[in-house]
């Protein structure tokens, strides 16, 4: 696979940590460097638990100030005319993390445990969310620093 900036992932039957269930889940490639990859770990909710509206597209920031990006369902925002079915949104609360190349390269190979590239996101649109997650008071300064960086230089 081409690990790249912007690409949307979709990781089949993922175990999440906060209630050990199994289901699809999303992701987006923030940032690449020659053995890292930097991205959203915890993308995507439909879960409206901080009741905010999904008819502002784009970055919002929530009233206890926490930054999070809302995907409206149909929006179009990937070059292979990827769209959420739902309204969708990524609550930039610690959830930006490096990860090795090798682990997902592992990952993508195990047919129990696909990664499967849904397209790559508008370099707007990358560029958008970008901005967002550097509002987020939780990203470790280290990646917001790398982030900041790459961000000035698209």
């Amino acid at each position: 696979m081409d690990w790249k900036p912007g690409l949307i992932l979709r990781i089949k039957d993922y175990t999440f940590e906060d209630d050990s269930s199994t289901r699809d889940k999303y992701s987006i490639v923030l940032y690449t460097n020659n053995k890292e990859l930097y991205l959203i770990h915890s993308l995507t909710t439909t879960q409206n638990n901080f009741s905010v509206s999904s008819s502002n597209y784009g970055c919002c920031i929530h009233k206890s100030f926490l930054p999070y990006y809302c995907f409206p369902k149909d929006e179009i925002i990937g070059d292979e005319n990827f769209s959420f079915e739902k309204d969708t949104f990524i609550f930039f609360h610690n959830n930006v993390r490096k990860e090795l190349f090798s682990k997902f390269e592992a990952a993508a190979q195990k047919s129990y445990f696909g990664i499967i590239s849904l397209g790559t996101l508008k370099v707007e649109e990358l560029k958008r969310i970008l901005k967002c997650v550097l509002k987020s008071k939780s990203i470790p300064s280290e990646i917001q620093k790398e982030l900041f960086v790459f961000k000035e230089g698209l």
